[in-house]
């Protein structure tokens, strides 16, 4: 009976012994930086209260293994501007009572089974607001948050970082992929957390999900339909994350003063957005390698990127505005795509098309674009009934590929109305070039035997960097 007792109490013991070292760090003492150089798998590092900032610390706060930091009150961590607060690598990290101030991004995080309790993070100066993110997430599983508050801020998710193997997938930005699994967006947990106050609302693998109207930032993955509707996601990192539905309808949505994407839909078979809007928001909304979406009546206003396609497919933007932006519509990787009565005002370039497949653009107007009214970049295109209005250039067409551009009107042009360099057999017909300022036409290169019908120059087409003229010119 001795021998049972003394195994028995032999294994109570042994948990304890696995559970690691207690590291206590202070702004007087041994800095989180040294703590984290130091530790142990298994190990507990506790912030006493204070301000852990770059006067002795090195950030971003690099955690590389599966210990636990755990703050007492009034312990904050504010990192500086251009760096993380914390980067975690290691999977099984686990984050309690944590303070984070940021002014770039306050976790950057590609280690698995990553838990965060209790924790606050904060955008510290509005000033940085512009590609920041509290929680940027690439390429991780099982992340855990519970009673999380988010200011000024959300959460991003996304695919692992790009690498040598990434080939032709789907990019969300120019560090991550999209995401070729699903488990990246649904194998995760999220309990009682707030954004700004209101709910953080993340749903995923439902047959059907509504979002509330009254949430800080949605989330829904991997589920068969989702409505979205009269919901205010502002002042968010990513206001809206829709990965992996069968079906997204949203309507009269808002989502200003984002610091990544307004709101961001990938990999769905389906959807509708209808009057839904961004203000002074990087990228407005971004729909990436999505099949039959429609954006109806949606707006973007003084942001870095408005109305995004990317490797999207057989999808519309009908009657949209984008006004004040970098890139007004930008198309890419995508094919089978339309553009129709949509508007682009006082942007850089106000429809920017990159190596799309076969676009029609029509009933569209580019007014006052301080680059490029539109600009078609090794994508062919049926360029119809368009109006291009006080642009410095009003249509670049270039990249070897076959354009139709017919029957619209080039008004009061700063610099050139057409731009042509080395394009493949095209036809330009029933156009009207007025109050041009120095050219109407300027072709360069090779114009592939392309024809000339029925057009109007104010001014005549100057061919003088041209390889060649037009085959059939009438």
């Amino acid at each position: 009976m001795k021998k049972l007792l003394w195994i028995a109490a032999l294994l109570l013991l042994l948990p304890l012994g696995s559970r690691g070292e207690t590291l206590a760090v202070s702004p007087d003492g041994m800095t989180v930086t040294d703590a984290l150089a130091q530790c142990a798998d298994g190990d507990v590092i506790v912030l006493s209260a204070g301000t852990y900032d770059e006067t002795k610390e090195t950030f971003p706060l690099v955690i590389g293994r599966a210990v636990t930091l755990r703050a007492e009150e009034g312990a904050v961590i504010d990192a500086p501007k251009f760096k993380a607060a914390l980067q975690i690598e290691a999977e099984g990290v686990t984050l309690k009572g944590l303070d984070i101030r940021f002014r770039r991004t306050g976790i950057y995080a590609v280690g698995s089974d990553l838990t965060l309790e209790n924790c606050r993070i904060a955008l510290a100066d509005e000033a940085w607001r512009t590609s920041s993110c509290g929680m940027w997430c690439g390429g991780i599983y099982r992340l855990t948050l519970r009673d999380c508050a988010f200011i000024g801020c959300g959460v991003s998710l996304a695919g692992p970082p790009l690498s040598e193997t990434t080939g032709n997938v789907p990019k969300l930005t120019g560090l991550f992929e999209v995401g070729e699994d699903a488990g990246f967006f649904t194998t995760h947990t999220v309990e009682n957390c707030t954004v700004n106050g209101k709910p953080l609302f993340y749903a995923a693998s439902l047959p059907a999900v509504t979002a509330p109207e009254d949430a800080g930032e949605i989330i829904c993955c991997g589920c068969g339909e989702v409505t979205v509707r009269n919901a205010d996601v502002s002042d968010c990192s990513m206001g809206m994350v829709l990965a992996y539905n069968g079906s997204i309808s949203l309507e009269d949505c808002r989502a200003d003063r984002c610091g990544v994407f307004g709101i961001y839909a990938a990999k769905c078979g389906s959807g509708a957005l209808a009057r839904c809007t961004a203000e002074n928001t990087n990228h407005g909304l971004d729909i990436r390698a999505c099949e039959h979406i429609v954006l109806r009546e949606c707006t973007a206003t003084d942001c870095d990127q408005g109305l995004f396609f990317s490797a999207v497919r057989d999808s519309a933007m009908i009657g949209c505005t984008v006004t004040g932006t970098g890139q007004g519509y930008f198309l890419a990787a995508g094919t089978g795509n339309t553009l129709a009565g949509c508007a682009a005002v006082a942007c850089e370039n106000g429809f920017s098309l990159q190596k799309e497949g076969p676009v029609l653009m029509t009933g569209c107007t580019a007014e006052g674009c301080t680059v490029c009214g539109v600009r078609l970049d090794a994508t062919p295109a049926a360029f119809v009934h368009n109006t291009l209005r006080d642009n410095w250039v009003a249509v670049m067409a270039y990249g070897g590929a076959s354009f139709d551009i017919a029957d619209n009107e080039f008004e009061n042009t700063r610099c050139c109305a057409l731009y042509l360099r080395d394009i493949g057999f095209s036809r330009f017909c029933g156009n009207t070039f007025t109050g041009s300022g120095q050219m109407s036409v300027q072709a360069v290169g090779t114009l592939g035997g392309s024809v000339w019908i029925g057009n109007q120059a104010d001014i005549p087409a100057d061919f003088s960097g041209a390889a060649d003229g037009f085959a059939l010119a009438e």
